[in-house]
């Protein structure tokens, strides 16, 4: 998938919705092959034998799955051959800039991520379908913001791109790099071991650091130390703690490691950074110690 597609579909402009629907088939049912002018969502909510066949792949959808067909690739569905089969489907079209040509302008072949129902895909799919039936106030321009964030919650899903990995397409080894991450934040005042962390996700150590690294784009232990750090940030703005007191409360055993890292990081000391960021409309916050949430707590979210 193009992230270049997906920033280019927020000018709603270029966005066109041409057709989607949610479909169950009669067994053995074969669709193709097809050669579609437009980009195809389409979500197996249910495990089948139903196989998707292009000029060189063939793939059984044997896991709840999203498949994106780019235009002018021939492609067919040959539908489980013993049970009906269930799919929901958006057709879209993505009109490209005149200046932009036709180089790199969004990705060329199919992209198969499968076990996604434990994400909001599903749900965004099926609201674009339910928008589409009622047809009520602006519910084109709706469609076209779920189906874009649809499209970069895939995008995500896969991982970081500037990994050496292989992007991930099974969504369910992203899903307990994510877990991970909360563990490490639940428990940065404490010793925290990849072992440990690799057992949590039911993984070998090896394998859970290749996908960790596939998904974040960085190791698990310099992830724990980047954490350490941004948790230390928020107590010296938010806590009148002395930075040794911060750092030790943080998981660091050594003081002056923890000057050392939080220069490379920062690109400043610790007093350095509490003087510089310091500021009133947060004198009245609290450090957070219970950190359940699914985001950090008594911090604001910039946007470029």
């Amino acid at each position: 998938m193009s992230s270049q597609l997906v920033q280019s579909a927020f000018d709603f402009e270029r966005v066109r919705l041409i057709v989607s629907g949610d479909f169950t088939v009669k067994p053995g049912w074969v669709y193709g092959p097809v050669l579609h002018s437009n980009y195809q969502i389409v979500y197996f909510p249910a495990v089948s034998e139903t196989r998707f066949v292009t000029s060189n792949k063939s793939l059984v959808l044997n896991k709840p799955c999203v498949i994106i067909t780019p235009p002018d690739v021939t492609h067919s569905y040959e539908f489980d051959a013993k049970q009906p089969v269930r799919h929901l489907f958006v057709t879209f079209r993505w009109e490209r800039d005149e200046a932009e040509g036709d180089s790199e302008s969004a990705y060329t072949e199919p992209v198969f991520l499968h076990s996604v129902e434990e994400t909001i895909v599903p749900m965004l799919l099926q609201q674009i379908l339910f928008l589409s039936n009622k047809k009520v106030y602006r519910w084109e321009e709706r469609c076209k913001t779920l189906l874009v964030s649809a499209l970069m919650e895939l995008e995500g899903l896969k991982g970081s791109p500037s990994s050496k990995l292989p992007p991930i397409s099974d969504t369910r080894h992203s899903l307990p790099v994510l877990k991970a991450l909360d563990y490490i934040d639940n428990h940065l005042n404490e010793q925290i071991s990849i072992y440990e962390l690799a057992r949590e996700a039911g993984w070998s150590h090896e394998h859970f650091t290749r996908k960790f690294v596939q998904y974040t784009g960085i190791s698990p232990q310099k992830a724990i130390v980047q954490r350490r750090i941004e948790r230390a940030c928020q107590l010296l703005l938010q806590g009148k703690s002395n930075i040794s007191e911060i750092a030790y409360a943080v998981g660091f055993k050594n003081v002056h490691y923890f000057y050392r890292t939080f220069m490379n990081i920062k690109k400043m000391t610790a007093s350095q950074y509490r003087e510089k960021y310091s500021a009133p409309h947060l004198m009245h916050l609290s450090p957070v110690n219970d950190l359940a949430a699914a985001y950090p707590l008594n911090r604001y979210n910039y946007y470029p």
